[in-house]
């Protein structure tokens, strides 16, 4: 299949566009409240991930993140989609599992030991957004080539994040992601709208960020006050999928191969990056960091 998709369209038509509408550059005092909402979001995954277990439902994992966001941490849910899709008034998180990437509607069936399930958070604090994600192996027992897909996953968001500083072009770190995910022989996930993004005050401010398809040294440069989201789908099929005609425009993989991301929200500093929402004991190399997850060749 060609490498012609909407994501790419949308990433030309940014260029003739005023920036100001693409996003905002933050003060620190900004960065600093997004800085509050992304440790809660964070905060928020981690107390969830004491519910991730065989025999849960989705329904109940969705009714426990909403009552940790507006009742244990007072902050307001803000769960809509690039296009400005809400999902505010029936649901408060989006999840993958197995080969659904996202924008899952919540039912009743039961999570299995050896599924991949994540949960994407965002929430408003104070009017500013937090807005992460991490992936579970439910039971901890899956096999080896899913294990390194979750393991590259969380990687390959960090090759991103690495290469931001002041200057660097979208495109490149695109690249470098995509190149880095084919390495490992996995493939990145090709969806309309599913792309990383600038944000703020709102979910989406307007700057797409797809991972595929993208040449360095395109795509808009990076300045210092940026605020934006890294969290490249990776697949271990072609990367393809769709966005269903539902309420909740659920994104499927079409071949039914496994998927998932990790997401970090960053500020573009003076010389590199500075995350605002880490989690506790969270380290950005995979040998090292709480999850024990290690990619493999």
């Amino acid at each position: 299949m060609p490498m012609m998709n909407i994501d790419n369209a949308l990433l030309l038509n940014q260029l003739k566009k005023d920036k100001k509408t693409l996003y905002t550059i933050k003060t620190q005092e900004e960065i600093e409240k997004m800085r509050i909402a992304g440790r809660l979001a964070g905060q928020v995954l981690t107390d969830l991930g004491e519910h991730i277990k065989p025999g849960v439902t989705t329904r109940q994992l969705e009714a426990i993140t909403r009552d940790l966001i507006v009742n244990k941490y007072k902050s307001e849910v803000d769960r809509t989609d690039l296009e400005g899709h809400s999902m505010n008034d029936f649901q408060c998180f989006t999840y993958t599992r197995n080969h659904v990437f996202g924008l899952c509607a919540v039912d009743d069936y039961p999570l299995q030991k050896g599924e991949l399930f994540g949960a994407d958070v965002s929430l408003k604090k104070d009017g500013w957004c937090g807005d992460t994600s991490r992936v579970w192996i439910v039971g901890d027992e899956t096999s080896p080539r899913v294990r390194n897909l979750v393991a590259v996953a969380y990687e390959a968001m960090w090759v991103g994040i690495r290469l931001v500083k002041p200057g660097v072009h979208l495109g490149t770190i695109a690249c470098a992601v995509e190149q880095y995910v084919k390495s490992h022989g996995f493939s990145v996930i090709k969806i309309p709208g599913q792309t990383a993004h600038s944000i703020g005050r709102v979910h989406c401010e307007g700057m797409l960020i797809p991972f595929y398809g993208a040449q360095p040294n395109t795509g808009i440069a990076l300045e210092k006050g940026m605020t934006i989201t890294i969290e490249p789908g990776v697949a271990t099929g072609d990367g393809w999928g769709d966005r269903l005609d539902n309420r909740e425009k659920t994104m499927i993989m079409r071949d039914n191969q496994y998927c998932c991301f990790w997401e970090h929200v960053l500020a573009v500093t003076d010389t590199g990056y500075d995350i605002l929402d880490w989690r506790d004991g969270e380290s950005e190399y995979p040998s090292k960091n709480m999850y024990g997850y290690v990619p493999t060749l």
